[in-house]
């Protein structure tokens, strides 16, 4: 073998001795992810679905500029979230859904089939106060019992935010409730 082509060979060695790590941790990752972190993932992914339409249907059919705020706030907070989520999904090749739960859809439906003070009560009940909850608790799950530590620090991340908005959402019901 030649200077030249023994010369090559230990640059190529050399690459590849500094590639295949990177290339083994990414599959590595994949791999960790268990079905009970997918399906966190997947959970969160579904909820943010329902809390993201619901709250564009309030924008729309609401009256109460309450209401409106609250749903705008739950939008940007939700979207971005998302957005994380989905990045952090690619970085573990998991794939989310792009619908909310089948139960889910039925809360949806029975807030669209509301209208007036009506519908701004149900919104503020089951979008605002409940999945809300549902939300924290989701998200305090996740934070807590995940295997994953990039999920369980996503979770930690917007886990303050959730529980600031529960209780502007707690808040909100009580307008309602008052008025009753």
């Amino acid at each position: 073998m030649s200077q030249s082509t023994a010369g090559k060979c230990l640059n190529l060695l050399a690459l590849l001795l500094v590639i295949m790590p990177m290339l083994l941790s990414d599959l590595v990752a994949a791999e960790k992810l268990s079905s009970k972190d997918k399906g966190y993932m997947q959970d969160i992914a579904r909820l943010g679905i329902l809390q993201m339409e619901a709250s564009e249907l309030a924008i729309v059919k609401s009256s109460n500029g309450k209401v409106k705020e609250f749903a705008r706030d739950l939008i940007k907070e939700r979207h971005e979230i998302t957005e994380q989520l989905k990045q952090l999904a690619q970085r573990k090749q998991t794939k989310l859904p792009d619908e909310p739960s089948l139960v889910q859809k039925a809360r949806y439906g029975f807030l669209s089939s509301k209208d007036g003070a009506d519908f701004d009560r149900s919104y503020a009940k089951t979008i605002g106060v409940s999945a809300q909850q549902d939300a924290v608790k989701l998200f305090s799950k996740t934070a807590s019992r995940a295997e994953d530590p990039e999920l369980k620090s996503f979770a930690l991340q917007y886990l303050p935010a959730l529980e600031s908005h529960l209780q502007e959402a707690r808040v909100l019901r009580e307008d309602f409730v008052a008025q009753e």
